[in-house]
């Protein structure tokens, strides 16, 4: 009889920087081996091209600073973003009847609600996906992060070599992150790969032994080059699709989870919200822009400068909850693109397109008319 097992263990708040460590000390036994092994003692020294030797050590210092300084970004400073505090959009009244101190009688209390939005992510009744660690709606394309206690805007995954989430706020650093550290491993392998004929030329001619530590560092940065080379460009890929690797993932047919996606939309003509489900075979773009340039910019921002400046902040919003993230009462009604801000998410063109066809053929699960359908939100 077979058993099975479904042991879960928590990381400990130390262990996700064990792997970042293990590559943080391989990058400096490369640089010391790369500068002083093969800049200092082979080209210097012995081969005589002194400022090729300057050149190459500031190239490979400065790009060293440039990776450290980006994953002290991403994991300490910027995070991946925490999705602000969504409370129940307003599908039916809410009121609760409190005895106050002025009123002897049942006096009315009506908690706060947010507009529903056009168009959500819901269950097959139509209700939205409520998130109850956070106490919160959890919206499109966010995850509820246990470790980390809270919900991640547009969670992409879990980075074990670099020891963080990466999210919607921590993407843009991620990339470069990948794209100066792709560009430090190639000009140390291919400078090494320039200069090995001479070295080794030299060594036979003088009978004298190889350095293992370049020979070393050359095949680590080819490994580690190639390594990160594969995972820039799969980043580049899926932003030119608008896609996330967890979404990606999820869209494969080779994996048994995310079997369908179910969202409640509010027809104009009809005055009334439908429920519609894609299943598997449905999946395309989502979240897909008109281009692939929009698409880009929808992960990495608008400034095209900032793309390669390896320097930013967060995204700032304003959330109207509590420092303990409860549930908050304000007496107001609010909309979801005041709450989430930048972290709102918009569905593509041809995602409502393929929801209004679905609804004219009358391929839907369920229908029903939401209070705040009816409040004017300006």
């Amino acid at each position: 009889m077979a058993l099975s097992w479904n042991i879960r263990l928590k990381r400990k708040s130390w262990f996700r920087f064990v792997v970042p460590i293990i590559v943080l000390g391989l990058l400096c036994y490369g640089t010391w081996a790369y500068c002083h092994k093969l800049c200092y003692e082979q080209v210097d020294k012995k081969l005589h091209h002194r400022s090729v030797a300057v050149g190459l050590i500031c190239v490979v210092c400065f790009l060293d600073i440039v990776v450290i300084f980006i994953w002290f970004q991403m994991v300490l400073w910027i995070g991946p973003g925490i999705q602000p505090q969504v409370a129940p959009f307003l599908i039916v009244p809410v009121t609760s009847k409190e005895l106050t101190s002025d009123d002897s009688q049942n006096a009315s209390v009506e908690y706060d609600a947010v507009i529903p939005p056009k168009c959500y992510q819901s269950d097959p009744n139509g209700y939205p996906i409520w998130c109850s660690p956070c106490q919160s709606l959890k919206m499109e394309r966010s995850h509820h992060s246990s470790e980390l206690g809270h919900c991640i805007p547009r969670f992409d995954h879990y980075c074990v070599w670099i020891g963080t989430i990466i999210g919607r706020d921590n993407y843009r650093p991620f990339v470069q992150f990948t794209g100066y550290f792709s560009s430090l491993l190639l000009i140390m392998w291919v400078s090494i790969c320039v200069f090995i004929r001479n070295i080794t030329q030299h060594h036979h001619n003088h009978n004298s032994p190889l350095n293992a530590n370049v020979f070393l560092t050359l095949a680590f940065a080819i490994f580690g080059w190639l390594f990160t080379t594969s995972m820039l460009a799969s980043n580049i890929f899926y932003m030119c699709q608008n896609k996330t690797y967890l979404e990606a993932i999820m869209d494969s047919k080779r994996k048994n989870f995310g079997t369908r996606k179910i969202f409640c939309y509010y027809s104009e003509a009809n005055k009334l919200r439908f429920v519609v489900e894609f299943e598997r075979t449905e999946f395309h773009s989502f979240w897909s822009k008109k281009t692939i340039f929009a698409n880009i910019k929808d992960f990495m921002g608008p400034n095209m400068l900032m793309w390669l400046i390896p320097f930013g902040k967060p995204l700032s919003f304003s959330c109207k909850s509590n420092d303990k993230g409860r549930p908050f009462r304000s007496g107001e009604r609010t909309t979801l693109a005041e709450i989430l801000g930048p972290y709102e998410e918009f569905l593509s063109d041809y995602t409502i397109q393929a929801i209004e066809d679905k609804i004219s053929k009358g391929n839907y699960l369920a229908t029903l008319r939401a209070s705040g359908d009816v409040i004017n939100p300006d």
